[in-house]
């Protein structure tokens, strides 16, 4: 999980400036006006009583849990076959899990409660019920600015298909409306907030995608970490899952039901949404653990007729059967890669245990590439850990990032700035006040550049080093 380190590091400095216990207290000031308000509320107290990436593994585990959950009753109330809840145990590990999309991941199982709630509101009308659609979407605002723009659209398609006259409607769209005041609010304000705070990553946007954009698709909705041969692997995979109802026999509901609107607005995500958006990086892909739910909703078990049931029993027991070992298959690929990434990441482990806490250090991955996981960037952040687990400073810092919740002064910049961390390479002791730095994580395969600490009055000496790993240590002269 590429981002986690570093959504680890914003608990572990948050908890610490609370406390009062951080070195690092006047370079930062915790910005409340964050769509990712709820997963860090989550985690800052469960890191009192357990360290900070148990608390992480520990909340993704029940927001798993809860998506499974919520994905079950959508297909209960869009009236879908039951044998297509094995499909909803596979999406939550695909693109957004291997990126490490931690409050993304958090918010998922809201978003889904909110469009299950709107999907009963618009049947069964009353105050209550209005009520708690708009506190839940508040909820989820505070979960996730992305997950709420798609629930609150996915919502009010529901609206428009079900609700009929001009004042019924408008009276159903009073909870949208209170909501749409709301981020209306929130935007306005985040804006003021972080006006002095405008980096690139508020300015650039992408479409990207190319023609390769929808069938990639189909492999995020099952990993994020696929290049070659894998990429085909796991797209065939999602074709071959999504030919399952098909041959259980099941058909699709063509009348106008909920459950498309789920699937358009998807599909409209997966065409038109940018990659790269305000802050935002991997912004349409990581919708893809919707994918097979929404899909699965759309089928409903059709009864056989007596004279062909003999028939075809035997044969959809067997898709049945196969349909299980697959996504057992599928979940046991990712656990055995989630095993050998914990065995090759132990050495960075062993290093940090050797590290003095409460230090400022600069990661200069060279090598971000995992062989245990895929050949994703896994490593990217991974140095982030030592701020999450021993109280240093580690850049480059998500603290550059709108969304979070800890963020840098503004009159405080370090000199290493976002897309430093895909180009090491470009380190420059000066330039980059490489004097600020007492410990120096560096990962790479290949011998390190000769010039990799020209200018430093003392050059940085080696202290640690395990497999690719090595660790820097810069005192000054003596």
């Amino acid at each position: 999980m590429i981002d986690l380190p570093q959504h680890a590091a914003q608990v572990a400095l948050l908890r610490d400036l609370l406390l009062g216990q951080s070195p690092w207290g006047d370079l930062f000031r915790i910005n409340l006006f964050t769509p990712y308000l709820l997963g860090y509320a989550l985690a800052l107290p469960l890191s009192f009583v357990m360290p900070v990436a148990a608390a992480l593994k520990l909340l993704l585990s029940v927001a798993y849990v809860a998506y499974i959950f919520m994905c079950v009753h959508l297909r209960r109330q869009f009236g879908a076959d039951p044998r297509l809840d094995w499909l909803c145990l596979l999406g939550f590990f695909g693109f957004a899990c291997d990126l490490g999309f931690f409050t993304f991941l958090l918010g998922v199982p809201i978003a889904l409660g909110f469009i299950l709630a709107t999907e009963r509101y618009v049947h069964h009308q009353s105050i209550p019920r209005m009520l708690g659609l708009f506190f839940l979407g508040l909820v989820l605002l505070a979960s996730h600015g992305l997950l709420f723009l798609f629930a609150w659209t996915v919502g009010l398609g529901m609206l428009v298909l079900h609700v009929r006259g001009l004042w019924r409607a408008l009276r159903s769209m009073l909870p949208f409306a209170a909501l749409s005041l709301a981020f209306g609010a929130y935007f306005l304000v985040n804006r003021q907030v972080n006006k002095s705070m405008q980096t690139s990553l508020t300015t650039i946007t992408r479409w990207n995608g190319g023609l390769w954009r929808l069938p990639r698709i189909l492999v995020y909705a099952l990993t994020g970490n696929a290049r070659g041969w894998t990429l085909i692997a796991w797209g065939a995979v999602t074709a071959a899952l999504l030919c399952v109802p098909w041959l259980l026999g099941l058909r699709v509901n063509r009348r106008p039901e909920s459950s498309w609107v789920v699937l358009v607005a998807l599909l409209l995500i997966f065409v038109l949404a940018p990659g790269n958006a305000a802050g935002t990086v991997f912004l349409y892909p990581r919708f893809a653990l919707f994918l097979l739910p929404a899909y699965a909703w759309l089928f409903r078990h059709e009864p056989i007729p007596p004279e062909s049931e003999r028939r075809f029993r035997s044969v959809h027991a067997a898709m049945l059967v196969l349909l299980v070992i697959l996504c057992w298959g599928i979940l046991g690929v990712h656990t055995l890669r989630s095993w050998r990434f914990a065995q090759e990441s132990a050495s960075f482990d062993a290093i940090l245990e050797h590290l003095e806490p409460g230090q400022r250090a600069l990661a200069l991955v060279f090598d971000p590439y995992s062989d245990a996981d895929g050949g994703l960037w896994a490593y990217l952040h991974y140095p982030a850990w030592y701020q999450a687990e021993k109280q240093g400073l580690v850049d480059l810092n998500f603290a550059w990032a709108p969304p979070q919740i800890v963020r840098f002064r503004p009159d405080r910049l370090p000199a290493v700035e976002p897309g430093f961390e895909w180009h090491p390479e470009r380190f420059d002791w000066a330039r980059h006040h490489g004097s600020d730095y007492r410990y120096f994580f560096v990962r790479s395969t290949k011998p390190l550049p000769d010039a990799l600490f020209k200018g430093a009055d003392c050059p940085p000496t080696l202290v640690q080093s395990a497999d690719a790993w090595r660790v820097f240590e810069y005192r000054g002269c003596p």
